[in-house]
């Protein structure tokens, strides 16, 4: 699967974009054409490969920027010599412009999936496949095009709603048309249930590692619902995960970013990476160096003054989050320490790995990971009702242990441990999840979800300028608008009617 599920190759393109009216109604049949392609199973399956290929463009280059630098997880390693780099300086400080060419590059990757799967969940019916076959392709194609509306949804709040292929240029959408977010919702929970219903627990060979399965859209439609607040729907599906049998923790935290244990047990979703000039890489690792970043132990290159580098930086009040023996920090981060160029800074270590081609690496991207659905059903199970002792305390010790801490209770001597009410709880979750899921494009959206945003990034702010202002002037306009959703992309925006 590494190496083929996000090959697109250009056949599947004409199948996607192809346009049935022309003069003469005649397709070439020596050919691969918009009329012949979608008939077999090998065709579905490089149209489906080629739906997951835009997730490898997001996740390298516009997911971290608007879903970890957002928040309080990290910023950036400010950089005299080049101030190029101000489209991610503006989202990390929240005064971006609606021509941020990252959020348009994010809602053009999202909507280059959803036509993809498009494409296939409209043409799959009329193809002569194995039931099984239909409903793997099937299953995909609909979890993806959920996946995509939630990431959307999540970050611009009313989107435009497309369902089906376009078949001509008078039936092209218009991205400048939006549809309610409800509305939107509804799409992804209907998506994601016969997703449920059609994806395999398992694949039966290797080969198809890395594509999704049912407890992947279990896990995303329980993320839905406690969206939505509906925690008493997240956790049966939740449970069902859990029950399949299909996943375990590490029992080594550090393994789930090990470049040689890739799809391991935790895995339940991962972006799929490959090393090479086959542009299938991820450049994402590179750029989360320091750009005067000169020690070749960690990457096995010398980065220099780099202009590309210096994103992702993990803030201080990430470093601060995590307690004294938490073996997820030096797991996922490391220090850049110069005494001659007077430099102390941390950065991400979770992804770092020598490779043999600099800024083109076979890391993988983790989306979805076993303890993440640990720490939401113990999330949900709270909401549903505080209870000392209860499995909501057992599913977030199970995360702890891990990680070589020691466990919450209620009654604990020691106050840090001590948890005593349903809110208690909570701080204890959103802490929990914030050390275990840095780095991962899960703080953003979890602070979005439980309505801590603004209270967080203000606090945030305090911070970032005492902290910043020693080395450099952060600009006057930083956090003076704490807004929850981006603005809509210029490009979309210009072509209302």
């Amino acid at each position: 699967m590494k190496k083929n599920i996000y090959l697109f190759l250009s056949l599947a393109a004409i199948g996607f974009y192809g346009c049935k009216k022309d003069y003469l109604n005649l397709q070439p049949t020596d050919t691969q054409n918009s009329a012949n392609f979608f008939k077999t199973k090998a065709q579905f399956v490089q149209a489906i490969n080629g739906a997951y290929a835009p997730l490898q463009g997001l996740y390298n280059g516009s997911f971290w920027a608007m879903g970890e630098m957002r928040s309080d997880n990290t910023s950036y390693e400010y950089d005299p010599y080049d101030r190029s780099g101000n489209n991610k300086e503006e989202l990390d400080e929240f005064r971006e412009l609606n021509n941020n060419d990252i959020v348009q590059a994010y809602f053009s990757s999202c909507f280059t999936g959803i036509g993809r799967c498009n494409v296939i969940i409209n043409r799959l019916p009329a193809a002569k496949l194995d039931a099984a076959t239909t409903d793997t392709i099937g299953g995909q194609a609909l979890f993806l095009r959920a996946f995509n509306y939630f990431n959307l949804v999540r970050m611009f709040g009313d989107v435009p709603l497309v369902l089906v292929e376009p078949k001509s240029v008078g039936d092209a959408y218009d991205l400048s048309t939006k549809s309610p977010e409800a509305a939107v919702y509804t799409q992804i929970i209907a998506d994601a249930q016969a997703a449920i219903a059609k994806l395999p627990v398992k694949y039966q060979t290797t080969a198809n590692k890395g594509r999704v399965t049912k407890g992947t859209a279990e896990t995303m439609l329980a993320e839905v619902y406690m969206t939505q607040k509906k925690f008493d729907l997240a956790i049966p599906l939740l449970r069902s995960v859990i029950s399949s049998g299909a996943y375990n923790l590490n029992a080594n935290y550090a393994d789930n970013f090990d470049i040689a244990k890739e799809n391991g047990p935790e895995s339940i979703f991962q972006i799929q990476y490959i090393e090479g000039p086959n542009g299938l890489g991820a450049d994402f690792i590179d750029t989360f160096i320091p750009w005067d970043y000169y020690d070749n132990d960690v990457t096995g290159f010398y980065i220099g003054n780099n202009a590309q580098n210096g994103w992702n930086i993990p803030t201080q009040d990430l470093v601060n989050a995590y307690e004294e023996g938490d073996k997820r920090k030096d797991a996922s981060l490391i220090n850049f320490t110069s005494d001659e160029y007077g430099i102390d800074l941390p950065f991400i270590k979770k992804y770092q790995s020598i490779g043999s081609v600099q800024g083109i690496t076979g890391n993988n991207f983790p989306v979805y990971r076993y303890a993440d659905v640990y720490l939401m059903l113990a999330e949900c199970l709270n909401e549903q009702g505080f209870a000392a002792g209860g499995d909501a305390f057992k599913y977030l010790n199970l995360v702890r242990q891990r990680a070589g801490l020691e466990p919450k209770s209620m009654g604990n001597a020691n106050p840090d441990l001590n948890v005593t009410s349903q809110e208690e709880f909570r701080a204890a979750i959103a802490h929990e999840r914030q050390v275990e899921l840095a780095f991962e494009n899960h703080r953003w959206f979890d602070l979005l979800r439980t309505g801590k945003a603004v209270e967080v990034m203000k606090a945030h702010a305090i911070s970032e300028r005492a902290y910043k202002n020693s080395s450099w002037q952060i600009n006057s306009a930083a956090y003076s608008n704490i807004r929850l959703l981006f603005q809509y992309p210029l490009n979309e925006a210009n072509l209302e009617h």
